[in-house]
């Protein structure tokens, strides 16, 4: 980690142009803020400082500075401590918004309940649920019905994470609890909304978008809150279950009789986290992989010919096995996750002074990670704008002198790196190995229709798909 006597202070540092009273926050105010972030790297560098109404936050662009972060946490940095606020306000207290020795407790049953071996055992599911969601597209295929992609796979990714997270698919897929999946809608971009707003005017006088967010939060923990008590049933009526539970909310009920670990909340709170990353990141990224292929059919056809190779004429590879044999499917996922990061900014903050790279960092600075830039770099892969799903296999491109992976952050890093990258990798490769093998597809509108939306994470807005069988 280089350093030197003389430190760079975060008075020194460059700032866009902003208000005179409101500082930088009426531009990032905007539901595409990622982009607003930038734009302002173009502007003044990789490091660079904004504000809002007098709130200072250091903005760092700098993969090198940003991977150190991530490795300092848990001890030299956290997340953002509003995050952590809002959270806990929602009644949502989870390993994703604890700190030090409570998240310590957190990540063990978490870990384990998504490590390698586990995701595994869950793979019936993803497959089921993929054959699903092929079945239900075939008939937009046979009646030329143009498909909300990102809507759908929310749906799609909403399944399989109820069934893993507490044994209950809640088939949204055919919209059976449509419900549900609107009430996670309304809540994700509220948080969002929340631990960006300088005052938080909701705990003065409660507008309708916030009487809205309070009857959703309700309905949700009222759901979950029953599966526990079903869940708790189950354990005492089956106990063999305790060897071995069957889902995630199984496994942190045996924590909490074997350890008196956790609270009823608290179990809530983590499973209310599965669904936060499990749905909303794990489909926006398949949208935005969707995105690329329908410009690309060549590389469907890629796609389609190395599933025609693994598994034969089945709809889905039908065993782990098979599915880490899709090398080019796993490539394609990998390129949309660099140029379409679901989590292009992260929010963190210091717990002591720090010096990283000669920037004097004092405690509690906030620090926003901007983790896309560098990934659409010249410096860290060649043609960086440039669809090329061939940079990610082992034989490579000519054309691919560099290529630095470490940049890529779409999962953290450190002792915080997502406990849930197993799975989602399984769910992006499965979805899209399947999707290329049974169908053509274009977009239903312009690319430049297609608009990045910032609600918690990133997503397509108004991408529509146009399917046929090929």
């Amino acid at each position: 980690m280089p350093t030197s006597t003389k430190f760079t202070t975060i008075k020194s540092l460059p700032s866009p142009k902003g208000n005179f009273l409101l500082g930088h926050l009426p531009q990032f105010n905007v539901s595409n803020k990622h982009q607003v972030l930038e734009r302002w790297v173009d502007e003044c560098g990789d490091l660079f400082k904004i504000n809002f109404i007098g709130k200072e936050f250091v903005v760092s662009a700098n993969p090198e500075l940003n991977a150190e972060i991530l490795k300092l946490r848990p001890e030299k940095f956290r997340r953002f401590s509003k995050i952590n606020e809002i959270l806990t306000e929602m009644g949502i207290v989870g390993v994703f918004n604890a700190e030090g020795d409570s998240w310590k407790r957190h990540r063990k049953p978490t870990s384990e309940a998504l490590n390698l071996k586990k995701v595994k055992g869950y793979y019936p599911t993803i497959s089921k649920t993929t054959k699903e969601l092929l079945n239900k597209w075939k008939t937009y295929a046979e009646n030329s019905t143009e498909v909300d992609i990102q809507k759908e796979l929310a749906r799609y990714t909403i399944d399989i994470t109820t069934t893993i997270a507490f044994g209950y698919k809640l088939d949204t897929l055919n919209h059976k609890e449509d419900d549900f999946q609107k009430h996670l809608e309304l809540i994700f971009p509220m948080v969002n909304e929340r631990i960006t707003a300088p005052i938080a005017l909701w705990r003065i006088y409660k507008q309708k978008k916030d009487k809205a967010l309070d009857h959703s939060l309700k309905t949700i923990e009222k759901i979950i809150h029953q599966f526990i008590k079903e869940a708790k049933e189950r354990l005492t009526t089956t106990p063999e279950l305790k060897e071995n539970p069957s889902n995630f909310l199984e496994a942190l009920l045996v924590e909490q009789e074997n350890e008196n670990t956790f609270s009823d909340d608290e179990i809530y709170g983590n499973v209310f986290t599965i669904l936060l990353a499990g749905e909303d990141t794990t489909s926006n990224s398949i949208s935005w992989a969707l995105y690329y292929l329908a410009q690309h059919p060549g590389v469907v056809v890629k796609v389609r010919q190395e599933a025609k190779e693994i598994y034969s004429d089945s709809l889905v590879p039908e065993t782990t096995q098979l599915l880490h044999k899709l090398k080019y499917a796993n490539a394609v996922a990998q390129e949309a996750i660099r140029l379409k990061p679901v989590t292009p900014n992260l929010y963190m903050q210091a717990n002591e002074d720090i010096v990283l790279y000669n920037l004097h960092i004092p405690k509690d600075t906030s620090i926003m990670l901007q983790n896309k830039v560098a990934q659409t770099s010249e410096q860290y892969f060649s043609n960086p704008n440039d669809f090329i799903p061939e940079r990610w296999l082992k034989s490579g491109c000519p054309m691919q002198q560099n290529h630095t992976p470490d940049t890529i952050k779409a999962f953290g890093g450190g002792a915080r790196f997502c406990p849930g990258m197993n799975l989602a990798m399984h769910e992006m490769t499965i979805a899209i190995s399947a999707i290329c093998n049974q169908f053509d597809f274009s977009l239903a509108v312009k690319p430049e229709e297609v608009k990045e939306q910032f609600a918690f994470t990133m997503f397509p807005e108004n991408l529509i798909l146009k399917l046929k069988t090929p």
